[in-house]
């Protein structure tokens, strides 16, 4: 994961410490300077500074990037976000959530807390440069020149893909919704991957009684070696058992890489080859041997693919349909009374199904 923090003056022992505990992961925290120069200012909304107008010169900030997922501070991420980065904005130059607050406007409908933004699409039809031309164009008539509702003005309906509101669920703004319409479309976020401590209430203020309050603290104290292992702890609840009793078992490399965060355990109820000990060299197989299927403890296993191209698997395929453990195969390798959550006809076919189910 990279985390950029595009800013004009944060200290950089700062970064030096936050880097200093992420060495030997595959995470970084960037110090991405800019000249504030750069930034438009609009006074209407005194809780919201000039650094504000950075996210819309993202693209160009940030040139040797393609997508980028855009968090304000007052945010909490409860969940994987992987997927955002993975769908299509279908052509949209961004995707962003309504706002509970302008959901039913035309011109302010889209919080712009949370934006994913598709970095090549605005460089290939220069956005930027437009956006600038808007807040020059809304500060000369006199019109709101915030960021949201510059981005809002500027991409309007047309443009702008519509992100869940799982994605930008806003919290502490609905303490203000007096429609129960409103309550009732904008407040039930309990599926919330991104919370939003939204308006000039936050969750760190004395008096805040806001709903989300002590998750927002939980995260506050939370040192960066805790969240470390937070994440390992996530990481080893996805795994994926792939039980045998043959080395050749069909597509498990191409699996392999294709899910990188997904852990593939192999499991024989014999000793294995060297062909199938060598799969070890793939970062997320590992291999245990000479184990006996009903003695294993399946809780952090969500799925069992069954490959080998060989060997009956007929009574273990029973136990864990016994135990509840959907059961994956190919579907000229299935027995025709057990029960599979999916018979793929081949290994493309497979990664899509593991990909729609379990990644």
């Amino acid at each position: 994961m990279h985390i950029y923090v595009v800013n004009t003056d944060i200290s950089s022992e700062f970064f030096l410490k936050f880097n200093e505990q992420l060495t030997n992961t595959n995470n970084r925290v960037f110090d991405w300077k800019i000249d504030e120069n750069e930034l438009k200012w609009d006074a209407s909304f005194e809780y919201i500074s000039k650094i504000s107008y950075a996210r819309l010169l993202l693209p160009d900030l940030l040139p040797h990037l393609k997508r980028v997922l855009y968090l304000d501070c007052d945010i909490v991420v409860t969940d994987n976000l992987d997927r955002l980065f993975e769908i299509s904005l279908e052509g949209n130059p961004i995707g962003m959530a309504i706002d509970w607050f302008y959901f039913n406007t035309k011109d302010n409908r889209y919080n712009s807390g949370v934006m994913l933004i598709d970095c090549e699409l605005w460089r290939e039809k220069g956005y930027v440069e437009g956006i600038k031309k808007e807040v020059d164009k809304r500060l000369k008539n006199n019109l709101k020149a915030d960021d949201q509702s510059v981005v809002n003005g500027f991409f309007n309906y047309t443009h702008i893909f519509e992100l869940s509101t799982d994605y930008n669920a806003a919290y502490g703004s609905d303490i203000l919704a007096f429609s129960e319409e409103i309550k009732e479309k904008f407040t039930a976020h309990n599926s919330a991957k991104i919370i939003h401590f939204t308006g000039p209430y936050k969750p760190s203020a004395s008096k805040s009684f806001m709903r989300g309050r002590q998750k927002w603290w939980d995260f506050y104290f939370m040192s960066v070696n805790e969240a470390l292992q937070l994440y390992v702890s996530q990481q080893i609840k996805k795994q994926v058992l792939v039980y045998t009793r043959t080395e050749n078992m069909r597509g498990i490399v191409e699996l392999a890489q294709a899910f990188p965060k997904i852990n593939f355990l192999i499991m024989a109820p014999t000793e294995v080859s060297l062909k199938v000990l060598k799969l070890n060299q793939h970062p997320n197989v590992f291999v245990k041997a000479n184990v006996i299927a009903k003695y294993y403890d399946y809780s952090n296993i969500k799925a069992i693919l069954m490959l080998g191209e060989e060997g009956s698997t007929y009574e273990e395929s029973q136990y864990f349909n016994e135990i509840g453990l959907p059961i994956l195969t190919y579907r000229d390798l299935a027995y025709k009374d057990i029960i599979y959550e999916y018979q793929a006809d081949g290994i493309a076919d497979l990664i899509a199904a593991i990909k729609e189910k379990y990644s």
